[in-house]
């Protein structure tokens, strides 16, 4: 595989992974009491905290219109929460995959570009969330009335189509041709991962190969963009481009499946969203389909539910969480995220030991641990 074949579509080892889904990895356990200590977002950060702090900066800088409104509108939006966990991955990767045996780690400087990098990435996070809250008719994000809620669902996609324009303007600053068409294909992953979820709602078929690729879709993609694209920066071989890509596809995997399971074990004060939400708009998801795949009395209850449209009721919906949470789904997706994390980590041995290489490993353990 040469360079440029690291600009392959996203999905692209949507195959293999789905072969898997239901086999979690031998020996993948969830992250100890005991080293939940370790897993300081503070002391994860602290090998690119400089850069982190350009990101936050450049976020709100340099947009199209710099007008005192719109500066309103980005400054609700990127300063409602979150972790930064997608630009923070695209920069710790950019770091670690700089560390190599013929290079002194004391002058291994990340350029201007990763950073660009980084903002890239976060940008079309960011309008995708925009945009999903608008397509979800959702009130709330992170605990905070969403744009669409505050103003309209006009100023809410005008708000997404200008931090799509900014993205664009950052990818031309980067000037790679293999860059450009990896982010090309997760604009189109993002919208054919959000076309999948709307024909799957209230389907009761089990298809775990169409959620992981929904997954990949809507998440993983732009997860394993940020992750391998500093490599390419670096000139790495095609080992480490491929790897850290893995390491990217098989975390966003995981995110996903951490965040569906939130939604039936989370909630509203620490999830800043409706527990619930996503099954009461239809959305079946791994814990739900555990309990599809049971063919019960158990499975025809929850499937009932489903297709009589109870779950659109508070009791409807409370019973088809127990159903989840005491039968069995909970606990299998969760052993199905920690399998897909630690797919991921095993990506990470091709790199040189660093500090960067070791938050990469412990931003696993601090997504498997939003779950709890």
């Amino acid at each position: 595989m040469t360079t440029a074949d690291a600009g392959q579509r996203s999905s692209d080892l949507a195959s293999d992974k789905s072969n898997e889904i239901d086999k979690p990895a031998q020996g993948a356990q969830a992250v100890s009491p005991a080293n939940q200590s370790n897993l300081d977002m503070n002391a994860i950060i602290e090998p690119v905290a400089h850069e982190m702090k350009l990101v936050e900066e450049w976020l709100t800088t340099n947009l199209i219109d710099d007008s005192a409104f719109v500066g309103d509108l980005l400054k609700q939006l990127f300063m409602s929460g979150g972790k930064r966990i997608r630009p923070l991955v695209s920069l710790l990767a950019s770091k670690a995959s700089l560390q190599d045996e013929s290079v002194d780690p004391h002058h291994c400087k990340m350029s201007r570009l990763h950073i660009i990098l980084a903002v890239l990435t976060e940008l079309i996070h960011s309008a995708s969330l925009v945009h999903d809250d608008v397509i979800d008719k959702a009130d709330t994000r992170r605990g905070k009335a969403t744009v669409n809620k505050r103003f309209n669902d006009k100023m809410a996609v005008l708000l997404g189509d200008l931090l799509f324009a900014q993205a664009s303007i950052c990818l031309a600053r980067i000037m790679n041709p293999n860059i450009v068409g990896v982010y090309g294909q997760v604009l189109g992953d993002l919208c054919s991962g959000e076309i999948s979820q709307m024909r799957q709602q209230f389907s009761l078929k089990v298809d775990f190969d169409a959620y992981i690729q929904k997954s990949i879709g809507k998440t993983a993609s732009l997860i394993a963009a940020g992750a391998h694209c500093g490599a390419i920066l670096n000139a790495r071989d095609n080992l480490v481009v491929q790897s850290l890509k893995d390491y990217g596809l098989n975390l966003g995997i995981c995110f996903q499946i951490v965040d569906d399971l939130l939604d039936v074990t989370g909630s509203a004060a620490s999830t800043g969203k409706p527990v619930g939400g996503d099954l009461k708009n239809g959305l079946i998801t791994a814990p739900g389909l555990y309990i599809l795949e049971r063919q019960d009395d158990i499975s025809s209850r929850f499937a009932e539910l489903i297709q009589k449209g109870k779950i659109e009721e508070e009791e409807g919906l409370q019973e088809a969480i127990a159903i989840m949470k005491d039968y069995g789904g909970v606990e299998q997706a969760e052993r199905l995220a920690q399998s897909y994390g630690e797919k991921a980590r095993q990506s990470l041995a091709v790199l040189a030991d660093s500090p960067a290489r070791q938050s990469l490993s412990d931003i696993i353990d601090y997504v498997l641990l939003r779950k709890s």
